[in-house]
């Protein structure tokens, strides 16, 4: 029975924040001209800032790519100078598996079947799945 109540006083509660909301939210014309004229401002202001970096942003480009071309370069230099990493080969016969080709005296030797993830990493572009490796797959022996 309480809310038979207290429904009109909320009805009106209602009407009248709406109403006030929309009187708050009326702009008149000479104000909308106003904010449009400092938006527009704003705007030009970041143009000019734009215009005004774009030349700096085009020099630390040029930068850019010159540094790019010393590091190639460097890099170049760097894997002539560094010794070859001693690397062997194994091609694989019917019937081999990582663990038993870790252990071929050609390879790591006997009792060295647990360096077989070694032999896995070094060829990953080749091996997808360390469980299935494939007859005549050469496949690189890190030392």
């Amino acid at each position: 029975m309480k809310i038979f109540k207290i429904v009109p006083i909320l009805t009106l509660v209602l009407l009248f924040s709406v109403s006030y909301a929309q009187e708050e939210k009326k702009m008149t014309e000479e104000d909308a001209r106003l904010l449009i004229e400092e938006y527009n401002k704003r705007e030009a202001d970041a143009k000019a800032k734009i215009d005004e970096l774009n030349p700096k942003l085009e020099a630390l480009r040029g930068e850019i790519a010159i540094l790019d071309e010393e590091i190639a370069k460097l890099e170049e230099e760097i894997a002539e100078k560094e010794p070859e990493k001693e690397k062997e080969y194994y091609v694989v016969k019917k019937g081999d598996w990582l663990s038993k080709l870790a252990e071929y005296p050609a390879v790591y030797g006997k009792g060295n079947y647990a360096m077989w993830p070694k032999i896995y990493r070094a060829n990953k572009e080749l091996i997808k799945d360390p469980d299935l490796i494939y007859p005549n797959w050469k496949l690189k022996i890190p030392r």
